[in-house]
């Protein structure tokens, strides 16, 4: 049966209920969200000695996802969450049929992974990184699978010359020679985690190196298209032992992002929206608009190419 629509004035009074919730109240728990199967979450309380509780949860309170923060109350046969807290923000993405699927909430970090087989779709990854952008969440862009890499191939995609320039840090690893496998538990410390990139570039066996006590299901590439099959089936929160949290997401073919209202697509693009400031007009979109900054940097080679052309493909895209 088909979700029923809430009203404006709905989604408003429901929204005004939960932040009346109470968490002085007794009765009262404070939790965050580990995993979501189906009708019930998976909830860890704030005091993380007490076990984990399956919850159920109210229809009108919307998605809930790994990482978001909730209250909810303990009734003798049907734990049952209230409310959720205020987000920090939220990571989304569009499926093939254009609807929207939360990805994760109160995201520090996210990490993108890439392989180098099979090879990387830097549309993809910019498609990433717009939504990273727009969320204000930092990123961490990993190569999995170094050690297929010939010997002078030190940056055969170029991903340390388009990106570490921005600000987005690249790191090499392998699974099978423990390459920079400390260095990315490192990075990891302190953040919120999510981890995600497409089917077979070895996000499973990733999260299982640095997670080495939880048992993780390891994947296969396809030797008929060299991709991978999803061996991850939902998104799950662990603890890593060094500290912070790892969220583990489902291999996607694609990650078309989700628009934050009121922010340009350019915004998405850091090189974009820094020479947009020079532009002649305010409202410019930077595709055929007279003295525009940011194709005039295109030409002078201060911006990448193909960063500008999956600009454009994205602009075509979403012409709204």
């Amino acid at each position: 049966m088909a979700r029923r629509r809430l009203s404006q004035q709905q989604r408003h009074r429901i929204k005004k209920a939960q932040q009346s919730v109470n968490l002085d109240d007794e009765n009262n728990y404070p939790g965050t969200v580990i995993s979501h199967h189906g009708g019930e979450v998976e909830v860890e309380p704030i005091d993380q000695d007490q076990p984990n509780i399956a919850c159920k949860f109210r229809s009108n309170l919307g998605t809930l996802v790994c990482g978001d923060r909730v209250v909810y109350q303990r009734h003798k046969n049907a734990p049952a969450i209230i409310s959720i807290l205020p987000r920090q923000n939220l990571l989304q993405r569009q499926d093939g049929f254009g609807q929207i699927k939360a990805v994760a909430a109160n995201v520090t970090q996210l990490i993108i992974c890439l392989a180098v087989e099979p090879a990387p779709n830097l549309f993809l990854l910019d498609q990433y990184l717009l939504s990273a952008q727009q969320q204000q969440v930092k990123v961490l862009i990993v190569l999995n699978k170094a050690d297929l890499l010939g010997a002078g191939d030190s940056d055969p995609f170029d991903l340390l010359k388009i990106y570490q320039p921005l600000g987005y840090p690249v790191l090499q690893t392998s699974i099978k020679s423990g390459l920079n496998i400390d260095r990315l538990q490192q990075l990891c410390i302190d953040h919120t985690n999510v981890i995600s990139g497409v089917s077979g570039v070895g996000k499973s066996s990733i999260t299982k190196a640095i997670l080495p006590q939880q048992d993780i299901a390891i994947g296969e590439l396809s030797e008929a298209n060299k991709e991978g099959k999803h061996t991850t089936r939902t998104s799950r929160l662990y603890h890593l032992p060094l500290g912070g949290q790892l969220i583990d997401t489902p291999g996607v073919r694609g990650f078309k992002p989700v628009f934050e209202e009121g922010l340009p697509i350019s915004a998405g693009f850091v090189e974009i929206e820094q020479q947009a400031q020079h532009c002649q007009f305010s409202n410019c979109r930077h595709v055929n608009e007279p003295k525009c900054a940011v194709r005039l940097a295109v030409e002078s080679g201060q911006i990448q190419p193909s960063r500008y052309q999956h600009y454009l493909k994205i602009l075509q895209e979403n012409p709204s």
